[in-house]
Order: C-alpha cells, then sequence, then structure tokens
C-alpha cells in the first residue's frame, strides 16, 4: 500500500529587507560515529570554525557529548538504543517547534519557514520492517501539516542511484515514495566524471549521506560539497544556500581602551619611556617589519600601570 503525503507548498515570505546584500546560510550533515573521544570532540569543534557552519545535524551521536561547543547550542534526540540524532545551530539562530521521535533516530525544528528534518535511518537485514516502518510512519509522522519549504538531510543507509555506490546497491523503495511525495531533489549535483563518496568500507564507496530539498529552496543554492571529516569514517556533506535577512553571527569580542586614560600625565610618561626603550633596540633588526612584529608587538600589548 502506498503512503500519500501531503504535499503544501506556498511562495516564500520576503520580507523588508534590513540590509543591501542577501546574507547566506551553511546547513551541514555528518554521523560522527558515536565519538564520545575529548579529542575528537575539539576535532568536530574545529571543524564548525574552520568552515563557518550556521547549522550542524548530527547523527550517531549516542551521549550529550555536544554541549561544550562555545558559540553554539545543542539540542539531542537520543532514544533509548542510544542510536541519536542532534542539531547543532550557532548562537543568533533560533530554531522553532523542535519535534522528536522516540526511537531517537529522527528530529524536525523550524528555521524561518524551513523544515528541518534530521535523519538517521535503520539498516541491517534482520530488522526489514522497522527500517520499513521508519520511512512509511516515523518520518512522515515529522511532515504532517503545514510543512512550508524542506530539508530533508542524513545518513540514509541506502542509496537510489546505482552511481552512488561502488559496491551493493541498497535501494528502498519507500524512501523513493517520501522524496516523490514531497516533491524532493537531491540538492547534490557532482561531475559525473569525478565520482565524490561520502562513506568508505572494505566492500566499497557509496554515497548514503544527502541533503534533499523542495525546489523553491534548491533555487537558493549557492554551493554544496563534500569535506573531509578526520575523526569519523563517513564525510560531511554541506549545503550553501542564501536567505533574505542576514543572520547576526556572533563572533570573538574585541576589547577597547579608554583613550581619555592616554591624557593622564602618568600614562603618558610610561608611553614615553616604553617607546625610548624600543627605539634603543631597532638596530638589533635588519628591518622595520622584524623590529615591529617581533619587539614593538610583543611589548605594547599589555602595558602596565
Amino acid at each position: 500500500m502506498r503512503t500519500k503525503y501531503r504535499n503544501h507548498r506556498r511562495p516564500l515570505a520576503h520580507s523588508p529587507p534590513q540590509f543591501d546584500l542577501m546574507a547566506s546560510i551553511k546547513f551541514v550533515t555528518l554521523n560522527i560515529n558515536g565519538t564520545t573521544s575529548p579529542t575528537r570532540i575539539a576535532m568536530l569543534d574545529a571543524l564548525l570554525r574552520r568552515q563557518d557552519i550556521d547549522i550542524l545535524l548530527v547523527e550517531e551521536v549516542n551521549y550529550h557529548v555536544l554541549n561544550d561547543l562555545q558559540g553554539y547550542t545543542t539540542q539531542y534526540n537520543i532514544g533509548a538504543n542510544r542510536s541519536a540524532t542532534a542539531n547543532v545551530a550557532r548562537d543568533g539562530i533560533n530554531q522553532e517547534n523542535i519535534i522528536m521521535s522516540s526511537p531517537g533516530r529522527t528530529m524536525a525544528t523550524k528555521f524561518r519557514e524551513i523544515w528541518i528534518i534530521n535523519v538517521y535511518a535503520t539498516s541491517g537485514r534482520a530488522i526489514k520492517q522497522e527500517r520499513e516502518r521508519f520511512f512509511t510512519s516515523e518520518l512522515p509522522y515529522l511532515l504532517t501539516g503545514e510543512t512550508g519549504h524542506i530539508l530533508v538531510d542524513g545518513d540514509f543507509k541506502c542509496m537510489l542511484e546505482a552511481s552512488d555506490t561502488t559496491g551493493g546497491f541498497t535501494y528502498r523503495q519507500t524512501l523513493v515514495e517520501l522524496v516523490h511525495g514531497l516533491a524532493l531533489k537531491n540538492t547534490w549535483q557532482g561531475n559525473p566524471t569525478r565520482k565524490v563518496y561520502t562513506h568508505y568500507s572494505a566492500s566499497g564507496a557509496n554515497r548514503i549521506d544527502r541533503i534533499y530539498a523542495t525546489r523553491e529552496l534548491l533555487e537558493r543554492k549557492l554551493g554544496v560539497e563534500a569535506i573531509v571529516a578526520p575523526f569519523t569514517d563517513h564525510l560531511a556533506v554541506c549545503l550553501l544556500i542564501s536567505i533574505d535577512l542576514p543572520i547576526t553571527r556572533r563572533g570573538r569580542g574585541l576589547w577597547k581602551m579608554d583613550s581619555a586614560v592616554i591624557t593622564e600625565n602618568a600614562c603618558t610618561e610610561m608611553l614615553r619611556t616604553l617607546l625610548g626603550q624600543l627605539q634603543r633596540q631597532k638596530g638589533h633588526f635588519p628591518n622595520l617589519t622584524m623590529w615591529w612584529d617581533r619587539l614593538c608587538k610583543k611589548n605594547t600589548t599589555t602595558i602596565p600601570t
């Protein structure tokens, strides 16, 4: 029996622009293999910052190990069997209407008008009925009612095209029906002459990690890529899309000295003495650039009072 899915669509709402330039947001999906190693979590933290990720959709996170990612907030959905998903969002990005499935394998959140569905599908021949139920019941449950614009991402544990694997072809008709019923498109459009896969094993390589989007969101795509995450055997899939209203991204704060301090006699005399000491050592350096970088910067960063 084919499952029917509601497929409501409405045009993207355009709020009055507050900035001259169109902003963007980067979504990334990544299976972290249930890692709990502090070293690997630190590598994940570095990946967040190096790639400037706004929303990270994590699969196979079995414990609350993502709480100390500075500048980010994590929402977990950890089931009884420790097969879990999590959403990590940059501070300042408001995720609403968080819906979680009881087994922990999927969760939905809403960012502005976009529903984001994070998927960690079941695998293994012994649980075929459970796997079919995941795509026909558990996942559609999160998409009932007004769906708006949708991103469905994660580790699907199957392929829909033979070109997505070099080994065995694990096909799921139930996922095909879900994708077609919601009018989703795979955001990956790689070079057919240069295959890129997201998971490598002894039996071959495949592209089980994907991001699907509705047509309206696909039209806003600025780029998609797969990047290496050295702490897991999956590659991270990154999708960059444009949005109308820029997001406030909070970076490191800047310290500013009270300029009135410089006019005080004690500070003026101290600066004059320091400058004289630095000038007398200028001849020990081959050029002014090296003198400034190696001596002046180090001695003027913190001025004693």
